[in-house]
C-alpha cells in the first residue's frame, strides 16, 4: 500500500482555528503519515490519473522537475478542495486562506507581527488603527470559530500585554446570516453574540470587490484599511480534480461517484478499481456535504470494504445486495465555537446554545482525534492557556 501526498501529516482540521491565536500549538492536531503500518509514503504531487492503463503520474515534492510514475491496483482519490477564491481580485495574491496548518502558521505570525508594530508608540494614529483591522471574509463554521479564538486571545492577552492596541474585527457575509447550515435559531442566536461584542463588527449581505495588500474594497462602496484579510469562504475543486474527465457535479466540480464510492465515467459507466472520497466527491444520487464528519465515515466505510476484499467483483452487478452495502451518512450533528466559553450545537435530537455547547465541542473534538498523545497535548495546552495564557512570541 503506498501514498502520495505533498503533506507528511494528518490534520484534524476542527481544531485548525484554535493554532491560529495559540490556543493549541500545532502538533497537537497532527498526525504523521509514516506512523501507519505497512505504507510506503512519497512526498509528492499527484499530477495525472490513467484509469484506463491503473497508472498515477507523480511530481515530487523537494524537485519538482523529477516525474516518476506508479502503478496501483485500487486508487482511493481523497485529495480535498481548495479556497474558493470567487475570482475575486487579489484574494490569492494578498489574502490569508485557513485550511491548511501552514496557513494557521502564518496568519499567527502575521497577528503577532501586526501587535508589535501596533504597539510602536511612534507611528500615527491612523496607521495604528489600519494595523489593529483585521477582515474576516465568510460566514461559515471556520471564520466564526476563527473570529472567536481571535475574540478569545483579544480579551484575555492582547488586553494585557498589549494595553494601548485597540483591535477591531469585521466579518464579511454576502448574504444575510451566519452559519448557514445550521438551524435559523442558532444563527440568530450567533448573529446576536458577534454583535455584542465590542470589538467585532458583521456585515452580512455584502461582497468582497477587491483584495489589496494592506484594504478591502466591499460592495457598498466601503474600503477598509486592514492588516490581515483571512479568507474562508468555501471551497472548489483542486487542479488534479478539474484536470480529470470523469462525471462531475456542475454546482462544485466534485467528482460524482456511485453509492459504494466508486468514481464514475462521463457515460456513467463505474471504474471499478478507483474510489474517491471527502471533499474532492460526492455520491451522484445524493449530494453530501464537504465536512470532516462525511470524510471520516466514508474513510472507515471503504477501508471495511477493502479489508473485506468485497471489490473484486468487475461488474457491481454481480454483487448482491445482503453481502454488499451502500455507504450511507449519518449525520451526527454540527457544532461551532463563537468564543467567550459558549458555542452553538445543532443536534438530531437537541438544539443547544451557550456554556454547554462549548463543553460538548471540546468534549468532541478531544476523543476524535486519533492519538492519545495528541489529547492528552490538547488538554495539556487547553489548560496551559486557560491558566498562563497563550504564547505571544513570534519566530
Amino acid at each position: 500500500m503506498f501514498k502520495i501526498s505533498p503533506r507528511n501529516h494528518f490534520l484534524f482540521t476542527p481544531l485548525l482555528p484554535s493554532t491560529t491565536v495559540g490556543t493549541l500549538e500545532f502538533r497537537c492536531i497532527i498526525e504523521p503519515v509514516r506512523t501507519l503500518p505497512n505504507l510506503q509514503y512519497y512526498q509528492a504531487y499527484c499530477d495525472e490519473i490513467s484509469h484506463k492503463t491503473n497508472q498515477i503520474r507523480c511530481r515530487d515534492y523537494f524537485n519538482r522537475n523529477k516525474e516518476f510514475s506508479l502503478d496501483y491496483d485500487y486508487l482511493v482519490c481523497c485529495h480535498g478542495a481548495q479556497s474558493n477564491t470567487f475570482k475575486v481580485p487579489g484574494v490569492e495574491e494578498h489574502a490569508f486562506f485557513l485550511k491548511q496548518l501552514s496557513d494557521a502558521r502564518a496568519i499567527r505570525n502575521r497577528l503577532m507581527e501586526l501587535f508589535e508594530r501596533a504597539s510602536n508608540r511612534f507611528i500615527s494614529e491612523e496607521e495604528r488603527k489600519a494595523l489593529t483591522t483585521f477582515v474576516i471574509v465568510g460566514g461559515g463554521p471556520t471564520s466564526i470559530e476563527f473570529s472567536g479564538e481571535l475574540h478569545d486571545f483579544i480579551v484575555e492577552d492582547v488586553a494585557k500585554w498589549f494595553p494601548d492596541v485597540k483591535t477591531r474585527v469585521i466579518v464579511v457575509e454576502s448574504t444575510d446570516h451566519i452559519l448557514g447550515s445550521f438551524d435559523s435559531k442558532l444563527t440568530d442566536y450567533a448573529m446576536g453574540i458577534l454583535k455584542s461584542r465590542s470589538e467585532i463588527t458583521l456585515k452580512t449581505n455584502t461582497h468582497v470587490k477587491h483584495v489589496g495588500p494592506n484594504e478591502v474594497s466591499l460592495s457598498n462602496g466601503e474600503v477598509i484599511q486592514c492588516g490581515i484579510t483571512v479568507w474562508s469562504t468555501g471551497l472548489s475543486p483542486s487542479k488534479l480534480t478539474s484536470s480529470l474527465q470523469f462525471l462531475k457535479e456542475e454546482r462544485s466540480g466534485r467528482i460524482y461517484t456511485n453509492d459504494h464510492l466508486q468514481v464514475l465515467c462521463d457515460d456513467k459507466t463505474t471504474v471499478t478499481n478507483m474510489f474517491a472520497l471527502g471533499d474532492c466527491a460526492t455520491p451522484m444520487d445524493h449530494s453530501l456535504p464537504a465536512t470532516a464528519q462525511v470524510a471520516v465515515q466514508q474513510a472507515k466505510y471503504l477501508a471495511q470494504r477493502l479489508n473485506k476484499k468485497d471489490f473484486h467483483l468487475k461488474d457491481p452487478k454481480d454483487i448482491r445486495n445482503d453481502d454488499y452495502s451502500k455507504f450511507n451518512f449519518n449525520n451526527a450533528g454540527m457544532l461551532a465555537y463563537l468564543g467567550g466559553y459558549g458555542g452553538v450545537a445543532d443536534l438530531k435530537k437537541a438544539k443547544a446554545t451557550g456554556f454547554s455547547s462549548w463543553l460538548l465541542w471540546r468534549s468532541v473534538y478531544i476523543t476524535r482525534l486519533v492519538s492519545f498523545k495528541n489529547r492528552l497535548l490538547v488538554g495539556m495546552f487547553w489548560f496551559k492557556s486557560f491558566v498562563f495564557g497563550r504564547d505571544i512570541s513570534r519566530f
